[in-house]
């Protein structure tokens, strides 16, 4: 853990101004965003926290670019094992380091000072981690703890386009249209008022969206050249053949190298149907056809393919073979914000029990095991960092070929875990 005397948020007011007329102008001009309400802040004064949906990566600077006060962002501190990022993150601009989905009472601690003592403006993004589809994840129960704990006014800025301007999955932007409304969610009078089911409820229906359905609604075109470009990072089964990690991205067009099923990424964000593939192929289980709309559509299917097919595995136990696997990846081991430290290179595999690492630079070694029981708060950085805890230590798993999945060993392991307590249907 990190020592409070090792660490104070800190957030200089000149480069906040700096970063605002500079990188929030550029941002503002390429990305088109338009802000609604913002003159909210002419009322509205720190100390206060603002909330948002996490459409993109870009969410923190483009609330940034409207508000004018500091903002101390809570962020995962993964963004900050790199030197150069970590002086950035936590010196100038005063982000408050939170490990991903693990309670931790110093990053409670540094933002209740940060509100009741200094004053200030703390930002979260209660879904705890960007979308994958243009929808969201619930909010994690915890913010409507904080939030009634805190009890100052909760300023929402709800972002639409940012999915599609800059998806998740992609290192390509794509011009369109951002909407950024500004609203106060909470008094601090409701929230003395509210029970915490209450706050939780009106907080996940604030935070609801669909971008998709938004810019089709609106007419909005996101065009791009290379607009399927690593969306295998996203969607990784293939819905005609359900061979996995099987997809391929390559300008427009998105195909499964086993069967040949190939659609068009269109600019509303939905498919074309390019090619049906060969033979009769897979038999989905459910009622949607082998072809979807939309990466929401197809996302489901695949959820719920992969949790019937982790059930099957989950029985057959050792017999299964490895769910997944990769080969020329990296395993780093560290803490915190520390700098991380390889551990070996090899290949990953994923059982139903277990996570493998084999090192391909020492064969007769033996492999580096994991049981899931002990693996926590898998999840993914960025665009594919694999990253899990084990214990005090984080692992992350880097990958060689940029559009390898470290998505799809996350969804496996938490689908898996939901099968073990029980939770999911399909067994």
């Amino acid at each position: 853990m990190i020592l409070k005397r090792r660490y104070h948020p800190t957030n200089f007011k000149f480069f906040t101004w700096l970063l605002r007329h500079t990188y929030g102008l550029w941002l503002r001009w390429t990305y088109r965003i338009t802000a609604i309400n913002a003159e909210l802040f002419k009322t509205v004064k720190p100390p206060f926290v603002m909330v948002g949906n996490h459409t993109t990566l870009l969410d923190p600077f483009i609330a940034n670019a409207f508000v004018p006060f500091p903002v101390h962002w809570v962020a995962s501190d993964g963004n900050m094992r790199n030197p150069i990022m970590r002086f950035l993150l936590l010196k100038l601009v005063g982000c408050i380091p939170k490990s991903k989905a693990i309670p931790d009472i110093e990053t409670v601690s540094w933002i209740v000072d940060i509100i009741r003592r200094k004053h200030g403006v703390v930002g979260m993004y209660p879904e705890g981690q960007s979308s994958w589809t243009g929808t969201p994840f619930p909010a994690f129960f915890s913010s409507a703890k904080l939030l009634r704990l805190l009890r100052v006014p909760v300023v929402l800025a709800k972002t639409h386009g940012g999915y599609l301007t800059k998806p998740r999955w992609s290192h390509v932007r794509r011009p369109g249209k951002v909407e950024v409304t500004f609203s106060v969610l909470f008094t601090p009078e409701q929230l003395h008022r509210a029970s915490l089911s209450e706050i939780d409820g009106a907080l996940n229906g604030a935070l609801a969206y669909d971008d998709t359905a938004w810019c089709r609604e609106r007419g909005i075109q996101y065009k791009s050249a290379r607009g399927a470009e690593s969306l295998e990072l996203a969607l990784y089964i293939c819905p005609k053949c359900a061979g996995k990690a099987t997809m391929h991205s390559a300008g427009n067009a998105f195909s499964c190298d086993r069967c040949g099923f190939s659609v068009e990424y269109r600019p509303d964000g939905a498919f074309s149907l390019r090619s049906a593939g060969r033979g009769h192929g897979y038999v989905p289980p459910f009622d949607e056809a082998p072809f979807f709309d939309s990466i929401v559509t197809w996302n489901n299917f695949q959820n719920r393919y992969l949790s019937k097919l982790l059930a099957e595995w989950n029985d057959a136990g050792n017999t299964a073979g490895p769910i997944f696997s990769d080969e020329l990846v990296t395993l780093k081991r560290g803490k915190r914000i520390d700098s991380m430290k390889t551990m070996l290179k090899g290949r990953i595999e994923l059982y139903a029990d277990r996570l493998e690492f084999h090192d391909c630079r020492n064969v007769a070694r033996s492999p580096v095991v994991f049981s899931l029981e002990h693996v926590e708060a898998e999840g993914v950085l960025k665009w594919n960092f694999f990253e899990f805890y084990q214990g005090m230590n984080v692992y992350r798993v880097v990958f060689k070929n940029p559009k390898a999945s470290g998505r799809k060993y996350a969804d496996a392991i938490g689908l898996l875990r939901g099968i073990a307590a029980g939770h999911l249907p399909g067994r």
